[in-house]
């Protein structure tokens, strides 16, 4: 059977009719980008020949039916047996089933049907389409795929009727059985069988020969007892003969006295050497008195001509500072004329802006009583309004009694710490002083105002800071908060902030009726008042003030003055600290010397005279010769200690020796006589003997078990190969005819298969075996095509025609692979039609074949 066209009409995307025709012998080409139908076109094939036309499109497992629903109808042109044959189907409604041969109606309905069934076996019956045609993704072998385990395993008893013949048939099959059977009651894959006649003779031998073990080790026990008992009662003899005895006590009392008479004798020599080093001693420190005598008289001596020339030097340094002090005094007395002149000049500045501000504070007023007069005849004409409305301060009054009060807060803290301070240190019995009125006490106070020292007896000193920026800031910042308040008719804060909020509640209401008001008096009424209280004058107005700029050129002069007076007093202080620092080290240096030229003097007296430590010196060194010489003749005369204590040290070791071996030995013969006994009643050599004997019988029988195991083994080995080779002789006619397609990739190259799944599992190539499972996606996806190949040819040459329909089955083959793949589609396509489904339009350019394409007919509607 061969396709010539295919036309499909409402299957699926196709909702219009279209055609596919001009398929002929060969290689067939229809390359379409995704989407395009080329699946759609390869199920429909499929439904054509094998879905009956009473299918259901509603089915589940129906699946031409377009998203839109529809009746899907194929029609597919065929040749078989030099005929022409057009299926027609129709599923849905009107159904219908047709056949023509040539032209003309042969078959309708069943009886189409029939016919249809009987161009080819359907793929679930064993049909060689489940295996040369490829769905898309689907290329390699699934070996779970029973529809084409089942065409390859029919198209191969097609080709051969001799699988019985040379496999041996059942008989091959029974022995092959038995003689396993007869191995796994023996052994397993692990070894011996548990519980098996094998695992039962292998048990014996172990424990036969752990029971020899044992027995052999205890017969070498007992002759090992016997003989080192002989040698240990040899060994006890020699240790205890009464002459060996003997010489070890006397050469052990030799070596004690030795080292008596040595010991005594180091001892003598000992306290002679002491003797000389405390002599030694003597000389040393009465030789180190002399030097010592010497050398501080010759330091008093040097300490008294020092002395002299230091209280010279801080007389002179005396001198010089009292000089400074008093070139500092004069300065500083010119400095506080200084001062004083300056604030007396910054008075009448203060005195010349306090007339500037009358002036302008009393045109001011007079414009702000204008404004009052106006303001209070248009409160009159709202009595009821007003009395709500001026309860308290609004929230500009409030914000500008919380600015005031900071301001003030930060203006008095910095005048307080910018004013000057005093403090009085009395002398005892002295009157208190008061400092305007009130105690001035131990502690400073600072004065940051005009103020009155009370002297009794003396009079009054009057203190006058000088007012600078700071005095002003916080008299203005107290005037603004006294003002704020006045205006808010509040007298602390806390108060304010209590009316303001009576007062923003009655303001909702009244601020059409005050907005004239307003305009006269911003901050009410309360306010203005305050205002024009704040700016009436105080005091006598100034009459006799001098002009601000006189005024603030002669504070210039004065500070001028006073800056080069504090200048003046600066140098006197540097130098009368210098001087003063002068005189202070000369005296230090002076009063050090008395004090080193004392202890000088002090420690020669202490000192013995010269006549008494000469003869001192004399009796110390006859004393170091005598010692001298006793030590020179005691080492002369002495033993060799070390030597002696060495002897006593091996006589005492060898006696202490002989008597631990001796005890040893003892005690080890009497655990040898009592191993011996022990081991000698037992028997132990004759069971030995029987013990060998029985486990030579089971070692027997074990070999001869293993021995029928490797028998067994070669039989089954033997018989399996005669079952590979007829198998390999079943694959023969695939092989023949997939070798040359293989070897156009891979010279040479040879392929294995199973016997059980009918699959490829083996790829043979550069002499290396590889199993089809490690190979790479696109190895596996070319070995599979090709197989498929084979087994078309197969049918060809049993003129059985199929197509081979292949739907994208060259997915992951490279751009070298996919030639010789194209080279082996043209060669095994002489006598078969290939019909290859693609997306990948440019791969396939270089593939040949005739060229398909989907063709647009019109609508039979």
């Amino acid at each position: 059977m061969k396709i010539r066209a295919v036309t499909l009409n409402d299957v699926r995307q196709f909702s219009r009719p279209v055609r596919v025709s001009g398929i002929g012998d060969g290689v067939n080409v229809l390359s379409a980008p995704n989407e395009t139908g080329k699946s759609t076109l390869f199920d429909a094939i499929q439904y054509a020949l094998f879905v009956k036309h009473t299918s259901k499109p509603s089915a589940n497992k129906f699946t031409l039916t377009p998203n839109i629903g529809g009746n899907p109808e194929v029609t597919l042109e065929i040749e078989q047996d030099g005929a022409r044959l057009e299926i027609r189907k129709r599923w849905g409604r009107q159904a219908h089933a047709e056949v023509w041969r040539n032209g003309a109606l042969v078959a309708k309905a069943d009886e189409a049907e029939a016919m249809i069934a009987a161009l080819t076996t359907p793929p679930e019956k064993g049909g060689p389409t489940g295996l040369l045609w490829v769905r898309q993704g689907l290329t390699e072998f699934a070996e779970k795929d029973a529809l084409e385990k089942s065409s390859r395993a029919n198209l191969l008893s097609s080709v051969t009727d001799e699988i019985e013949t040379m496999t041996g048939g059942k008989r091959m099959d029974r022995a092959l059985a038995r003689a396993r059977e007869d191995r796994d009651r023996l052994v397993t894959t692990r070894g011996a069988k548990a519980g098996g006649p094998l695992d039962a003779a292998e048990k014996d031998v172990t424990a036969l020969s752990s029971e020899a073990e044992e027995l052999s080790a205890r017969a070498a026990r007992l002759r090992e007892a016997l003989e080192t008992r002989r040698v240990k009662r040899r060994s006890l003899g020699a240790l205890t003969e009464p002459d060996e005895v003997a010489l070890r006590s006397t050469r052990l009392q030799q070596a004690q006295a030795a080292f008596d008479a040595a010991d005594r004798h180091a001892a003598q020599l000992q306290m002679t050497e002491q003797r000389l080093q405390n002599a030694a001693l003597t000389h040393r420190t009465l030789d180190d008195q002399r030097t010592s005598r010497d050398r501080t008289q010759a330091q008093v001596a040097q300490l008294a001509r020092a002395l002299d020339d230091a209280t010279q030097r801080a007389e002179s340094a005396q001198a010089k500072a009292d000089e400074t002090e008093a070139a500092l005094t004069k300065a500083g007395d010119a400095e506080q004329a200084a001062r004083a002149a300056l604030q007396q000049a910054e008075a009448q500045v203060q005195v010349a802006q306090d007339t500037l501000i009358w002036q302008e504070n009393d045109k001011r007023r007079a414009a702000l009583q204008a404004d009052l007069a106006q303001a209070e005849a248009l409160a009159k004409t709202l009595p009821d309004l007003r009395k709500a409305a001026e309860t308290g301060p609004d929230a500009a009054q409030l914000d500008a009694i919380d600015k005031a009060a900071r301001e003030l807060a930060v203006a008095q803290d910095l005048a307080e710490a910018a004013a000057p301070r005093i403090a009085f240190d009395a002398e005892p019995g002295a009157p208190d002083l008061h400092l305007d009125g009130t105690p001035l006490g131990r502690e400073p106070r600072s004065v940051a105002r005009d103020s009155t020292l009370d002297l009794p007896g003396l009079g009054r000193l009057r203190i006058l800071p000088a007012s600078g920026d700071l005095d002003t800031r916080a008299a203005r910042a107290r005037d603004a908060l006294a003002s704020a308040l006045t205006r808010a008719g509040a007298t602390a804060a806390d108060g304010a902030r209590a009316a303001a909020r009576a007062r923003i509640e009655a303001g909702q209401s009244l601020r059409a009726a005050t907005e004239d008001l307003r305009r006269l008096a911003p901050e009410g009424i309360d306010a203005l008042r305050a205002e024009i209280a704040r700016l009436a004058p105080t005091g006598n107005t100034p009459t006799d003030a001098p002009s601000l700029p006189d005024a603030q050129t002669a504070r210039e002069t004065a500070r001028k003055a006073e800056a080069d007076a504090q200048i003046v007093t600066s140098g006197a202080r540097t130098v009368r600290d210098h001087a003063r620092e002068a005189a202070i080290g000369a005296r230090h240096d002076r009063d050090a010397l008395a004090r080193r030229l004392e202890e000088a003097r002090a420690h020669l007296a202490g000192l013995p005279d010269s006549a008494g430590m000469a003869e001192a010196l004399a009796a110390a060194q006859t004393e170091l010769t005598e010692a001298e010489s006793a030590r020179d003749a005691l080492r002369a005369a002495a033993p060799d200690l070390d030597a002696s204590r060495a002897a006593l040290t091996r006589a005492q070791s060898v006696m202490r020796g002989a008597e631990d071996e001796a005890n040893a030995l003892q005690r080890d013969l009497a655990a040898l006589d009592a191993t011996v006994a022990t081991l000698s009643g037992e028997g132990i050599e004759e069971t030995l003997a029987d013990t060998q004997l029985r486990l030579a019988r089971a070692e027997r029988r074990r070999d001869a078990l293993r021995h029928e195991v490797d028998v067994l083994n070669a039989l089954i080995e033997a018989l399996e190969a005669a079952q590979s080779s007829a198998r390999d002789r079943y694959f023969e006619p695939v092989l023949a005819e997939l070798r040359p397609m293989l070897r156009l990739l891979w010279p040479g190259a040879e392929l294995r298969f199973d016997g059980d799944s009918l699959l490829p599992v083996e790829l043979i190539r550069d002499g290396h075996t590889e199993a089809i499972g490690t190979l790479s996606g696109g190895t596996r996806e070319q070995i599979s095509l090709l197989v498929r190949l084979a087994f078309a040819r197969l049918l060809a040459r049993q003129g059985q025609h199929a197509p081979v329909i292949l739907d994208d089955a060259l997915v992951f083959t490279d751009d070298e692979r996919m030639e010789a793949m194209f080279d082996a589609l043209h060669a095994q396509s002489g006598d078969l039609q290939i019909l290859v489904l693609s997306c990948r339009n440019r791969a396939l350019r270089q593939l040949g074949g005739t060229k398909l394409a989907f063709e647009d007919l019109p609508n039979p509607g």
